[in-house]
């Protein structure tokens, strides 16, 4: 019976650009789907999650979102990862007024009463991933990044960091998505052997595997030199050949490594589902805590419409395996607390540095904490 059931649309690509990402995101979704579902779902009504697949493209984002609010009868999605994506499903979202659980760390600088947003926000990461650069490696950037907003929104608030920090950018370079290995080497080259310290890269999807590929076999590589990233994970680094993945940087606010009941839990109902040679990410974690924040939410509120599930969100709390998670009312980005993890040769990181306070989120950069000490880190 209709009745019986709560469809939410999951709209993210199968394939494509940022498939490897985004399938990511897919499994944390589906997995609190079943979850909530095995437990008697949300009042008596099970999810039934309609699964979308833009392959990577914005416009099929904005026509599929379009189809699951007027002809699937959805009102909330989980979707998007993209900035571009997310910017071409918005209008739609509050056309149409559902809700837009977007689960991805993007670029800041806006606001939706009709989006909850999961991922991290520059005021959470960049600092901490900064400060621990110039104090374990030192201050010349190299950037490289795809050419999307985020990476040049990141890079711009990188660079007026690095301007305040006695830091120096080497070398900014963008590619386009599936750029030639010739394209990759040329921009690993422009950085210098003898010039750069860090590697700061903002390459998304399939694209960061062929980086850390390439750069696997680079002298600087041989010299040490490491990349950083706001955006690498697990899912991500799995693809990377075994010789390139040791030793590089990653900010989030949630690794495999981390040790918490919550996580511990988590992974083995990953396992479960999808197998031990599936290893979660960041992303996964979000759309699956994301999900089950939902969830709860919606058992607050009771009632199926839009205005109800918003005010209930703002009384919602879920224990997520990357720590409580509760929403900013006045901003709809959540409290999240960063963490850095060094790269290991299985795929997976070693936390070496956690925050020792929450971050509450600034998205607008209106008074955020440059004075973040990542000294502690091993």
């Amino acid at each position: 019976m209709e009745n019986d059931k709560e469809k939410v649309g999951v709209l993210f690509s199968q394939t494509g650009k940022m498939a490897v990402t985004e399938t990511a995101h897919i499994n944390g979704v589906l997995l609190a789907c079943e979850e909530i579902n095995n437990g008697g779902g949300i009042l008596g009504r099970r999810l039934e999650p309609v699964l979308m697949n833009p392959d990577g493209d914005d416009r099929k984002y904005a026509e599929m979102a379009t189809d699951l609010l007027v002809n699937h009868g959805v009102k909330t999605i989980f979707g998007c990862c993209l900035s571009t994506s997310r910017k071409a499903v918005l209008p739609l979202i509050e056309r149409f007024d559902g809700v837009l659980f977007y689960p991805s760390v993007y670029e800041g600088f806006e606001y939706s009463p009709n989006v909850i947003y999961g991922g991290a926000i520059p005021n959470q990461i960049v600092p901490p991933l900064l400060d621990f650069v110039f104090q374990n490696h030192g201050r010349r950037i190299a950037l490289i990044g795809s050419d999307t907003l985020y990476a040049r929104e990141i890079n711009r608030i990188v660079k007026e960091f690095l301007a305040e920090s006695d830091g120096k950018v080497v070398v900014e370079t963008y590619l386009p998505f599936s750029p030639s290995d010739s394209a990759f080497l040329k921009a690993i080259d422009q950085c210098g052997e003898d010039q750069t310290d860090v590697v700061l890269s903002t390459v998304v999807g399939e694209d960061s595997v062929a980086l850390y590929r390439l750069f696997g076999a680079s002298k600087l590589r041989k010299l040490g030199v490491p990349i950083a990233s706001l955006t690498t994970t697990e899912s991500e680094l799995s693809k990377v050949p075994e010789n390139a993945r040791e030793g590089h940087i990653s900010v989030a606010s949630y690794f495999t490594s981390l040790k918490t009941p919550q996580n511990a839990d988590f992974l083995t109902s990953f396992g479960a589902k999808f197998g031990a040679d599936v290893t979660p990410s960041v992303y996964s974690e979000v759309g699956y805590s994301l999900v089950h924040f939902y969830a709860n939410a919606a058992r607050i509120s009771a009632k199926p419409d839009t205005a109800s599930l918003l005010q209930a969100l703002s009384g919602s709390v879920f224990k997520a395996p990357g720590g409580d998670l509760f929403i900013d009312v006045d901003t709809n980005h959540f409290t999240l607390r960063p963490h850095i993890g060094r790269s290991r040769t299985d795929g997976t990181f070693e936390i070496v540095w956690d925050s020792p306070k929450v971050a509450a989120p600034d998205p607008y950069l209106v008074a955020y904490d440059r004075s973040i000490n990542t000294q502690a880190a091993v």
